[in-house]
């Protein structure tokens, strides 16, 4: 009862106070932009890139197209044709921020963010394996564009994937928590 009403009444401000939650957003992203920016380069580099992103990508590379003999190393997706590194900041962090800020300070019950939370991450994390696969094959194939795709078309459309989740997620939250102003 007590949550609820702690739910009701935050929903209430929020409803009033947008800059209250635009605050709030900016506040989470930041704090999870700290908080990555915090974890050593070597636990990126050995572990979280390597196991969670790395060899993932050269299976699927090898899956996709076995003639590549894709290895990988570190953070360096490796073969005879390219050397793809995967460093902070090309790794979906910054997207990733902005869906869960999202999903965390949108007025929803505390279901609704576990899945939209669910949901988002696995979404992000799944179109950041199939962003690093593509740049692998233009790395190989296509170098003179890497530096456009890596730069500018990637990101771009990860975020504009990530919107298009958030705004999916968010029509769909009850309509109760929306009250007129």
């Amino acid at each position: 009862m007590f949550s609820h009403n702690l739910l009701s009444e935050a929903s209430r401000l929020y409803g009033r106070h947008e800059w209250l939650q635009f605050i709030l957003f900016v506040a989470c992203y930041a704090l999870l932009d700290y908080a990555y920016f915090k974890i050593p380069v070597d636990l990126f580099a050995n572990v979280i890139y390597y196991h969670g992103v790395v060899a993932i990508c050269a299976d699927l590379v090898n899956w996709l197209a076995p003639l590549e003999q894709v290895w990988p190393k570190q953070n360096h997706l490796l073969s005879a044709k390219a050397d793809l590194e995967i460093v902070r900041g090309c790794d979906g962090a910054g997207v990733l921020f902005l869906v869960v800020s999202a999903v965390l300070v949108f007025p929803s019950g505390w279901e609704r963010k576990l899945l939209g939370l669910l949901l988002g991450i696995g979404l992000i994390y799944a179109l950041n394996l199939l962003r690093i696969c593509v740049l692998y094959f233009v790395i190989a194939y296509y170098p003179g564009w890497f530096q456009l795709i890596h730069t500018y078309v990637a990101p771009t459309l990860m975020v504009v994937l990530g919107c298009c989740y958030f705004a999916w997620w968010a029509f769909g939250s009850e309509p109760s928590i929306h009250e007129p102003a």
